[in-house]
């Protein structure tokens, strides 16, 4: 089985999908390490300080991987992109991300754009048209203990009150 957790910058994804990888004992795969590693990138863009992926040559890695792995955990803000059985969208409120990203970026259209796609709920939008299972878990005050739990029962076939749409922000 491979599941993507995904959802934008500062939502805690590294964190979260380390404690779901030892939780459960699957391999972890960190996308940006294996483009990195390989160098499977379009270009460079220079206003977003990042390099532009190639999808297609990482969805073809990830399938090697697959070959080698029973059950993968694939970690990346386009993870929700590769192969995957399930999609488990991180979430964390406006306000609480925009604190996040200020200390994480110093770069405004970093900050700007991740709490915009937040805000706009752009990742799971498009998870939702890649994949018919999609989740979502509220990480704002909770641990990545307490989210593995979680994601573990989505996985495990629990989690039908995680299902993707159930969160808004503004009431």
């Amino acid at each position: 089985m491979i599941v993507a957790i995904s959802g934008v910058g500062g939502t805690g994804k590294t964190e979260n999908a380390k404690a779901l990888a030892k939780r459960m004992k699957w391999k972890l795969i960190r996308p940006d390490d294996i483009a990195k590693k390989k160098r499977l990138y379009l270009g460079y863009d220079k206003k977003r300080k990042s390099w532009i992926v190639n999808l297609s040559k990482l969805r073809k890695e990830i399938k090697k991987s697959e070959k080698e792995n029973k059950n993968i955990i694939i970690e990346s803000l386009y993870s929700h992109f590769l192969p995957s059985d399930l999609v488990i969208v991180l979430r964390t409120s406006p306000e609480v991300l925009l604190k996040r990203l200020k200390k994480k970026y110093n770069w405004q259209t970093k900050i700007t754009e991740n709490y915009e796609a937040e805000l706009i709920n752009l990742v799971t939008v498009e998870a939702m048209q890649k994949s018919k299972k999609v989740y979502e878990i509220d990480t704002t005050n909770s641990s990545a203990n307490r989210n593995a739990t979680k994601m573990e029962s989505i996985i495990k076939g629990r989690g039908k009150k995680y299902l993707a749409g159930k969160i808004q922000w503004l009431k």
